[in-house]
């Protein structure tokens, strides 16, 4: 008897689903109570720096953290930056390494240390060196001692 009941209910669900219950529905325009509410909207940012409600033919961008940074220029080593993570390519030259080599450093487990992670005494000359760097690690780069002209960029591959 109780399985016969059983029976019953899932096939009335069933008739249900079947019959509508869950089949898409259209929705007139929405209207705000009383008039009084403001209307809000997501918006997509376009190139003349208009602003074009979302939908599927304007969606919202996506894409990943664009990063660029400077880590020496013009033979000057700038401070040590935190990045955001991923892959990156450095790309570096110096006009004379002076028998040395110029090292891409990153802040060690122990919170202090600076550990070296790549090291170049000739310049990039084929779109640099492509490296993988953890969420929020700290880099620079240290130059070679008597080194001259040399620049360094770090650039996050999207």
């Amino acid at each position: 008897m109780r399985f016969v009941l059983r029976l019953t209910v899932l096939l009335s669900c069933l008739a249900t689903i079947s019959g509508g219950g869950l089949s898409a529905q259209t929705v007139g325009s929405v209207q705000y109570p009383g008039g009084y509410a403001q209307g809000m909207a997501l918006c997509a940012p376009q190139n003349d720096g208009t602003c074009v409600t979302t939908s599927a033919a304007n969606a919202l961008p996506v894409g990943g953290k664009q990063e660029s940074f400077a880590l020496v220029t013009a033979n000057a080593a700038a401070a040590a930056t935190t990045v955001y993570g991923g892959g990156y390519i450095l790309s570096q030259g110096c006009v004379n390494y002076n028998s040395g080599a110029l090292v891409l450093r990153y802040r060690g487990p122990d919170g202090a240390t600076m550990t070296g992670m790549v090291s170049k005494n000739a310049s990039d000359s084929s779109g640099g060196t492509l490296v993988s760097l953890g969420s929020n690690a700290v880099v620079d780069a240290v130059l070679p001692a008597g080194s001259t002209g040399c620049n360094v960029i770090l650039s996050r591959v999207p």
